[in-house]
């Protein structure tokens, strides 16, 4: 049996939930009908890039510090990056071509590192001028803003929202949490474990690549996982 996608927050659901009339998704506690078509509805558009993370070959996408990334088989497979301290990001994966108005999702974890600095997330819209970030803590909080050249020419990350907690985020180790943006035109919007957490509006950057990226910080080391990787038309 193939996996059922919840219709809040996009996460896969076990087959065996396809024998229960009623079900319930497992990050953001969505109850709902299982549709005889099995079409989740609503409010999820059509799949048009997702990444298989049990294989080092995946369509559309480019892995990026291989050397420091493994790939796991499962239900759902697993992308895993070990990271030694640094001041900015790694990136683990990015898009092929360039994205402008799309739905992207998908389920992290933090499996070893300081709680206090570790943290991960999407780089979108994405180009050697700047574009967008947004990162998940160890600690349920999280944080969104953009990157931008300076006076020097060097890329910048300003931020538009400072960290803050959110209740709909699991915190600690081996906790599963989903991470969804909606960039339509100008317009976006964060969920986490299907709650909406913020919109905003931003013209600074139009389209560019698509980033799963990771942040040890000076601090720590850290290791991590992404499983799930959907990227949908955004919603009308």
């Amino acid at each position: 049996m193939n996996a059922l996608n919840c219709p809040n927050c996009g996460a896969a659901l076990p087959a065996r939930t396809l024998k229960t009339e009623i079900a319930s998704c497992e990050f953001c506690g969505t109850s709902f009908r299982i549709p005889k078509s099995l079409t989740p509805e609503p409010d999820m558009g059509d799949l048009l890039l997702g990444a298989d993370f049990g294989k080092k070959t995946m369509p559309g996408w480019e892995a990026v510090n291989e050397d420091k990334l493994t790939f796991h088989k499962g239900h759902p497979a697993e992308l895993r990056g070990k990271f030694p301290p640094q001041f900015n990001s790694y990136y683990m994966l990015k898009s092929s071509g360039f994205l402008d108005n799309f739905d992207v999702s998908a389920t992290l974890r933090f499996l070893d590192g300081d709680k206090e600095w570790i943290r991960a997330g999407f780089f979108f819209r994405h180009t050697s001028e700047g574009g967008y970030g947004i990162m998940v803590s160890a600690q349920a909080s999280y944080m969104f803003g953009y990157v931008e050249k300076d006076e020097k020419g060097e890329l910048l990350f300003y931020k538009i929202m400072p960290w803050a907690y959110h209740t709909a985020l699991r915190p600690g180790m081996n906790e599963f949490n989903r991470l969804r943006v909606i960039c339509k035109d100008s317009n976006f919007r964060i969920y986490l474990n299907g709650v909406l957490a913020t919109s905003f509006q931003d013209e600074r950057f139009k389209m560019g690549k698509l980033y799963l990226a990771a942040e040890p910080s000076e601090k720590s080391s850290m290791e991590l996982g992404f499983s799930d990787l959907q990227v949908r038309e955004a919603p009308r």
